[in-house]
Parts: structure tokens; C-alpha cells; sequence
């Protein structure tokens, strides 16, 4: 017997649910993305700094497999050969289904890096990525989770997490409206077993096809981001960051200009450096050109870099 208290169910030709009935909802906003991700769009127009010489071999030797192999000098990376390549158990109609395991080795010190992807379900994305420097230093690790849904994106992150040290991050970005997103995160750190620091961070974004605004603040300071295409060839992005423990703030404004075969990136920022990345793909041969500097004008101190990219399947160019 239904409570007197509800409506019944049709009224006038309008529908009321029965009390107690839950219904499921729909979004139609599209996917926010991750907390950790926030100001990607930004970060992708800055440019990559090269330093010394850097050579580059990629090829594939089928769709689910890749072989590459690297070789560097220079004064601040790590200056040797490394060769590797990618993996993909599962292969249907070139499209790479995982697990998927990439990685490479420094046959000199055993230095190795080594990336597992994996879904599970569709929407549930696990990953593991590993890097150990040499024999003795311990390896460095970042184990993600993540569960994506139609308008909101739950992620969990561990670095290097033992008993005795460690850090996780726990953050949900959801869609709100068409146009925003927010989102927010908690760090955890310990050095000790019985020791938990914590840290709240609250993010928002506002987007459109051809501009986006984003911010991320907690106690420990701000970041702000915003890019924009000003033209179907140009993106400019300004990012400002503020530490709270160092009171200092740095301003950031760069820019990225596409033609059909090469790219040019650039920047300069507060602190009064200025940099510049130009990028090439050969017409007649699978080799991608590159040449990148930064320079600091209150040190007088500049970094020169080349980058050669040998890719005769084409990877790189998308072919």
C-alpha cells in the first residue's frame, strides 16, 4: 500500500516516480581529465630544452611491437647508449590493446627504465613505471589508478612507497558544466611509520575549443595556467607559479607556431630566461631535425642542444 503522502504516479499525463525509487542520471558534459593533468595544454606549448647531442633511432616491426635505441652526450643528463622498445600483448586492426610494457637499459651502469600499462576494464586505467639509476641506488617507482567515468576522473598516485618513507595523492576532477571543472586533491607524505603530513589542493578550469583557464591552489601556493590558439597555427600559453616556503613567484609566457613540416617553440619568463626550440622533418628522408637554446640573462649563461631522429616508420610524423 502506497504512503498517502506521495503523489501518484500520473497526474494530468505528467509521469511521478513511486517514493523510494532511485532513477540513474545522464551527463552530457564530456570527460574532465585528471587533477595531475590540469595544465597540460600550457605545458605542451612551452618548449623541450635539449642539451648536447642527441641521436635517435625508432622502428616497428609490427603494430603491437617497437624497437628503439638512443644514444647522448652531454654535460647534465646521463651521456651514453640506451636502446629498448615497447610491447603490446594484444593486437586487433593496428589498434594496440593492453598490457603494454616500454622500456630501456644503459648497457654500461644498468640503468634501466621500465613502463606497465594496463586496462583492465575500459574505463580503469593501472599503470607502473620504474626507473633505477645504477646498482646501488634503489629503484625509484610511480604506481597509478585510475577510473575514469563520463564526467568525472578518480585517480590515486604512489611514489616510492615503503614503511619508512613515501608519498600517495588521492584527487577526483569532475564536469560541472559544459564549460567548468573542479576538482581537488590530497597529498599524503610520511617519513616515518607513525608520521602523516596531509595537504588539500582545490583545482577549477574553464575551457573552450580555442582557450582555456586553469588554477590550482593550496597552502603550499598556486599555479595558474591559460592557453590559447590565436590562430590555426598558433598557440600562445601564460603560466604563473607562487611558493609560499620560498615567497617567490615566476611568470612564464610561451609560445608555439606549427607549419606543415617543422615547429617552433618558445618562452621567456620573470627570472629573465629565454629559450627557443625549432623542430624539422626532412622532406626526402625519415630524419626530424631539431635545435633548441636557453639562455639567462642575469648569469650570462646559455645551453645549446641538437636532436637527430631517425624514424624510417614513421612514428614521429604520423605516417
Amino acid at each position: 500500500m502506497p504512503y498517502k503522502s506521495c503523489p501518484p504516479n500520473e497526474v494530468n499525463g505528467i509521469f511521478f516516480p513511486t517514493c523510494f525509487e532511485r532513477y540513474g542520471g545522464t551527463c552530457t558534459q564530456k570527460n574532465p581529465g585528471n587533477v595531475e593533468g590540469l595544465h597540460v595544454l600550457a605545458h605542451r606549448v612551452m618548449p623541450k630544452f635539449f642539451d648536447g647531442v642527441e641521436l635517435e633511432y625508432l622502428h616497428r616491426l609490427a603494430p603491437n611491437k617497437y624497437i628503439k635505441a638512443s644514444w647522448l652526450l652531454s654535460h647534465v643528463k646521463a651521456s651514453g647508449f640506451r636502446f629498448g622498445g615497447l610491447y603490446t600483448f594484444r593486437v586487433s586492426d593496428d589498434i594496440m590493446l593492453t598490457p603494454t610494457i616500454s622500456g630501456d637499459i644503459h648497457p654500461t651502469s644498468l640503468a634501466a627504465n621500465l613502463n606497465i600499462l594496463f586496462y583492465p576494464f575500459k574505463s580503469l586505467r593501472m599503470e607502473a613505471n620504474m626507473q633505477k639509476a645504477n646498482e646501488v641506488t634503489p629503484v625509484k617507482s610511480e604506481y597509478t589508478i585510475e577510473w575514469t567515468r563520463p564526467c568525472d576522473t578518480w585517480s590515486a598516485n604512489l611514489y616510492d612507497v615503503s614503511n619508512e618513507n613515501g608519498r600517495c595523492t588521492l584527487s577526483v576532477m569532475r564536469s560541472i558544466t559544459t564549460h567548468w571543472a573542479i576538482g581537488t586533491e590530497l597529498l599524503l607524505e610520511w617519513n616515518e611509520p607513525k608520521r602523516i603530513t596531509s595537504n588539500i589542493a582545490v583545482a577549477a578550469r574553464y575551457s573552450h575549443h580555442n582557450y582555456s583557464f586553469a588554477a590550482t591552489a593550496s597552502k603550499q601556493g598556486l599555479d595558474v595556467s591559460y592557453w590559447q590558439r590565436i590562430h590555426p597555427q598558433i598557440q600562445m600559453a601564460n603560466m604563473l607559479a607562487w611558493n609560499r616556503n620560498t615567497r617567490k613567484t615566476l611568470a612564464t609566457i610561451g609560445y608555439q607556431w606549427n607549419f606543415w613540416n617543422s615547429e617552433v617553440h618558445g618562452m621567456f619568463d620573470s627570472d629573465a630566461s629565454v629559450g627557443f626550440m625549432w623542430t624539422k622533418y626532412l622532406t626526402y628522408l625519415p630524419i626530424q631535425v631539431g635545435f633548441s637554446v636557453v639562455m639567462s640573462m642575469p648569469t650570462n649563461r646559455f645551453a645549446f642542444g641538437t636532436r637527430f631522429v631517425l624514424d624510417p616508420s614513421g612514428l614521429r610524423r604520423g605516417d
